[in-house]
């Protein structure tokens, strides 16, 4: 009965890791900083328009908390569409590295990655995230995309 328990205890252990590693790369972002995806624009408070392209109206919040982790950054938009939150943008201040270091603490590894582009989520996961860089070490950014609201 011993060996028998023992095998079977090491069978669900390799299934556990195995579904897991089935999750690397996904994420289940609701939104950030409070402000979940689909959620309008007088949900981020005071805040102004930066940028407006087609449908898409990008703002950025008077009063935002420019790091990330430890990874200073140098502006963070909130982008609408139909009045929902489909998609954020930070940009950092430094390299794709220091900001990819910051979310993969909290999401884990990403699901593509190469010297200068990560990417986390599919269509099947609340959100998708790419962190990427111009250059090597140029200041990178990030954008958060909603699956939910497009």
């Amino acid at each position: 009965m011993g060996l028998r328990m023992s095998r079977l205890a090491r069978w669900a252990a390799l299934a556990a890791l195995g579904f897991a590693s089935v999750s690397v790369g996904a994420v289940e972002l609701r939104g950030f900083r409070g402000v979940p995806w689909g959620a309008g624009v007088e949900s981020l408070g005071d805040s102004h328009l930066v940028s407006a392209q087609g449908e898409v109206r990008c703002y950025r919040r008077e009063r935002e908390n420019l790091l990330y982790g430890d990874a200073p950054l140098r502006e963070v938009r909130f982008c609408f569409h139909a009045d929902r939150l489909v998609m954020v943008v930070v940009d950092a201040q430094v390299g794709p590295q220091a900001l990819r270091g910051e979310f993969e603490s909290s999401y884990g590894p990403p699901r593509v990655s190469s010297v200068s582009t990560a990417l986390w989520g599919d269509s099947s996961t609340r959100a998708r995230v790419e962190i990427d860089a111009p250059a090597a070490n140029a200041p990178a950014s990030m954008r958060m995309y909603s699956n939910e609201y497009r």
